[in-house]
């Protein structure tokens, strides 16, 4: 199997792995090798969904691990490796339907391969294969890599495989100025084992819905040969500025500015979000466009919170303008909005305001930390697809998650228990709330790091 092979290539490298900050750089080939750092994780997942009432719950555990080699630098070069494979340990059966939707399991699937739901065991990706040349003041790195995360372009990690992407990415540096230019041109989306191509994997998930009410079909419709990024970052006395702007060849452009002040314990932040379609879309049929010519999604966001030394509050409210709908390929990672928290997320509404509040403690209990989010969006309709991409209703979710990091012989052990209740405004029609609201679910994650 792949992975085995992927394995025994990381294993063979970190053998000889005896890496040391202070080692001046090598001179030969074995020194490279033998001065390279190896790091990775063990983790266990284990999910479980209840839906509401007769309606089908579904349960899994899965058990998965990476392994990353990264060589010690040479003239400012270096090369990086990463595997990580999935295996299924026991599970519910997944794949059987629903009796009242005909649906199976949605978000336990999320743990191996969305792409193949009868895969459970060939659950291995090559996920870094980059050289990295190192300068004075950034670096620039090309192939598969880990990169930056960003408001909208990011790795996600928050099942057994997050987003992976391949490509060029130049980080650069001067005083307090900092950039970020990157081309990527091919993807392996959350949740996936293959690598594909822009053409391939936009629209491998859902599709969701065209403004006038058809179902979207846009996957290998949309011809892009990748996503282009330039971010800017700076700071000044107590406001931190960024700056992104993401080019979706032959799809969109979109932009997004961020500040956020600071004073002793307070902070304020402020986000505003601004697409345009390129003129590419205007060449599709119409239910093969991403989005249409005419929509400019907007949104802006923002947020007020206390941070303090043994707990935290925050509040933060989004709105979306009813210019169009807010869209990113779901391929490509999720929004960060200061509203958004996990099994939540704006993309694909417009017109819609969305509040969120959210806090927690440590308790003063060294590595421990206990949290709850409540969310809630206001003003989308079911049926109303004009800005409401994957018919939504109105919800209120609330999510509650402990995390503790043991120490000692167990240092690098992290647990991590998050509970999800999600439930519809308004709407409580099977078809619309199967894997997609009025359930709850709790997720016990286990992690080693090492």
């Amino acid at each position: 199997m792949r992975k085995l092979v992927y394995l025994i290539i990381l294993f063979s490298l970190g053998a000889f792995a005896q890496h040391d900050p202070k080692q001046s750089e090598p001179e030969t080939l074995m020194e490279i090798f033998k001065n390279s750092h190896v790091h990775g994780h063990v983790r266990n997942y284990f999910m479980n969904t209840a839906n509401q009432g007769e309606l089908r719950d579904y349960y899994t555990n899965a058990l998965g691990g990476a392994i990353a080699i990264k060589t010690a630098p040479y003239k400012g070069f270096e090369i990086g490796i990463k595997g990580i494979f999935t295996y299924k340990t026991f599970s519910a059966d997944l794949n059987e339907p629903d009796s009242t939707t005909g649906q199976v399991s949605k978000w336990e699937h999320e743990l191996y391969d969305i792409n193949d739901l009868d895969n459970f065991n060939d659950l291995d990706r090559l996920e870094q294969l980059y050289l990295r040349y190192n300068f004075k003041d950034g670096y620039a790195t090309y192939g598969k890599m880990e990169i930056e995360d960003t408001p909208l372009l990011n790795e996600s990690d928050g099942r057994m495989k997050p987003f992976a992407f391949k490509g060029l990415w130049l980080n650069y540096q001067i005083k307090d100025h900092h950039f970020n230019l990157s081309w990527l041109d091919r993807v392996s989306p959350r949740s996936t084992v293959e690598w594909y191509s822009f053409q391939e994997a936009l629209g491998l998930t859902n599709n969701g819905f065209q403004p006038n009410g058809e179902v979207a079909e846009y996957a290998e419709h949309l011809e892009s040969e990748g996503i282009a990024m330039l971010q800017y970052e700076t700071a000044y006395k107590d406001f931190d500025l960024q700056v992104n702007h993401w080019y979706l060849h032959r799809v969109m452009n979109t932009s997004m500015l961020l500040l956020d002040w600071h004073k002793n314990d307070f902070h304020l932040g402020l986000q505003y979000a601004l697409q345009l379609p390129d003129n590419a879309q205007k060449e599709l049929e119409y239910d093969n466009r991403y989005l249409q010519p005419g929509e400019r999604g907007q949104v802006f966001s923002t947020k007020a919170g206390l941070n303090k030394p043994h707990w935290k509050l925050d509040l933060a409210y989004t709105h979306a303008f009813d210019t169009g709908r807010f869209l990113f390929p779901r391929e490509l990672g999720r929004d960060h909005f200061f509203t958004s928290i996990s099994r939540s997320r704006l993309e694909g509404f417009g017109d819609v305001d969305v509040l969120t509040i959210s806090g927690g403690t440590d308790l003063k209990i060294d590595r421990f930390y206990i949290g709850a989010e409540f969310t809630t969006v206001f003003g989308a309709e079911v049926d109303d697809f004009q800005f409401n991409k994957y018919n939504l209703d109105e919800y209120y979710q609330l999510n509650t998650h402990l995390h503790y990091e043991l120490d000692g012989f167990l240092e690098g052990l992290k647990l991590d228990l998050l509970y999800v209740y999600k439930e519809n405004t308004n709407n409580t029609d099977p078809e619309t709330i199967f894997n997609t609201s009025n359930f709850h679910q709790l997720n016990f994650v286990v992690n080693y790091d090492f």
